[in-house]
């Protein structure tokens, strides 16, 4: 219960910092950061899956409440999360991460290479998704991807330094 109420507490907090900080906060017209998908990256391999996917999408719409973004947000988090679980039963061992004590996957688990192409991909999902909705149109393809990879990219290094200021390793 502790946890759950940890996981709340700090989805909160990631998204009033995209809604009052990042969302206000012009770096470019190219890079908007959505780092809040730290949450979902440091859900347990063994967390119930619907229960995750029915959190995913109330905390989308919370975001989308406070941004006005209509959904978009919803539907990027709900892909991340039915993406993430897919990815995760593919690549990664739960019983070799449990014997090393890990609940989630973490740079220990097969290197800092693999991790941070894993945290790369799920991130860059999400943005493409996002950023799909957001345009909407095939003219705007190569802009779509290229938004999604730089910001992708911000996103990643926000996450290492959400990280290192809460002292996950």
């Amino acid at each position: 219960m502790i946890e759950i109420a940890r996981y709340i507490v700090s989805g909160l907090l990631l998204a009033l910092v995209q809604t009052f900080i990042l969302q206000e906060v012009n770096i470019a017209w190219w890079i908007k950061p959505m780092p809040y998908i730290l949450l979902f990256l440091n859900l347990p391999i063994s967390a119930n899956k619907f229960g995750v996917l029915i959190g995913a999408f109330f905390f989308g719409m919370t975001i989308d409440a406070f941004a006005g973004s209509l959904g978009m947000h919803t539907a990027a988090c709900v892909t991340l999360v039915y993406v993430k679980h897919h990815i995760d039963a593919y690549f990664l061992d739960e019983n070799s991460m449990q014997l090393q004590g890990l609940s989630s996957m973490h740079e220990d688990y097969k290197g800092w290479q693999w991790y941070y192409t894993y945290v790369f991909s799920l991130t860059f999902i999400h943005h493409l998704v996002f950023f799909i909705f957001d345009y909407f149109r095939w003219s705007a393809l190569l802009t779509m991807v290229w938004i999604s990879f730089t910001s992708a990219l911000a996103s990643v290094i926000l996450i290492q330094i959400f990280r290192a200021l809460t002292g996950k390793r």
